[in-house]
C-alpha cells in the first residue's frame, strides 16, 4: 500500500509540474504577444488592465527617478484628484525629445471649464513651475498607481535582453524537464504492461 501511495504522489506531482509549466509558458507567451502588439501599434503595453513604462527624466525626483518603473491604470480623467500622479502624452511646452511620449507629473489643480471640459494643471515635483499646457481628456492616459527603482532596472534589462533570457533560462528548462518526464512515464507504462 505504501508503494501505491508513493506512485500516486509522483503522478500528482508530475501533473502539477506539467500544469505549472503550461501556465508559465502561456503567461510568458501572453506577455511577449502583448509587448509585440503594443510596439507595433505604438501604444502602451496593457497587462490585465495595467500599463507600465520607465521614467525618462528627473522631473519627479526625489519621489520618482529616471529609470524607475511606473505602473498606471487607464481610466477616466474625471477620477483624478489633486495630488495624484497622472500619466499623459507630452505636447508642446515639453522638450522635443519628450513630445509624444508618456510623462508622469503631479496634479496641482483641476478646473472644469464652462463647456464641462476638465483641464488639469500638472507639475513635475522637481520643477519650479507648472507645465505650460494643461492636461485634458485628449492627452490624458491614466493614473500612476505604483513606482519602483528596482523593478525599473529589471524591466529596462528585460526590454533589452529579456526575450532571449526568458526563453533560454525559464522556458527551455521547463520544456526539457517535461519532455523527460513524459519519456519516463511512457517507459514506465511500457514496463508495467
Amino acid at each position: 500500500m505504501e508503494q501505491a501511495t508513493k506512485t500516486k504522489l509522483k503522478k500528482i506531482l508530475s501533473v502539477a509540474g506539467t500544469v505549472l509549466t503550461v501556465l508559465v509558458i502561456a503567461f510568458t507567451a501572453y506577455i511577449v504577444v502583448s509587448v509585440i502588439i503594443a510596439r507595433s501599434k505604438n501604444t502602451d503595453v496593457n497587462l490585465f488592465g495595467y500599463s507600465f513604462g520607465v521614467v525618462l527624466t528627473d522631473s519627479m525626483k526625489p519621489e520618482i527617478s529616471p529609470g524607475d518603473l511606473i505602473i498606471f491604470t487607464h481610466g477616466s480623467i474625471e477620477d483624478v484628484e489633486v495630488g495624484d500622479n497622472i500619466v499623459f502624452v507630452a505636447g508642446n511646452g515639453f522638450d522635443p525629445q519628450i513630445r509624444g511620449k508618456n510623462v508622469v507629473h503631479s496634479v496641482k489643480e483641476i478646473n472644469v471649464l464652462p463647456d464641462g471640459t476638465i483641464s488639469i494643471v500638472t507639475r513635475g515635483i522637481n520643477n519650479s513651475s507648472d507645465d505650460i499646457y494643461p492636461v485634458t481628456a485628449e492627452n490624458f492616459v491614466g493614473k500612476c498607481v505604483y513606482h519602483s527603482a528596482a523593478w525599473g532596472n529589471f524591466f529596462t534589462f528585460m526590454i533589452n535582453y529579456g526575450f532571449i533570457i526568458l526563453i533560454v533560462v525559464v522556458a527551455l528548462p521547463f520544456i526539457v524537464g517535461q519532455v523527460i518526464k513524459i519519456i519516463k512515464l511512457a517507459k514506465n507504462k511500457d514496463e508495467e504492461e
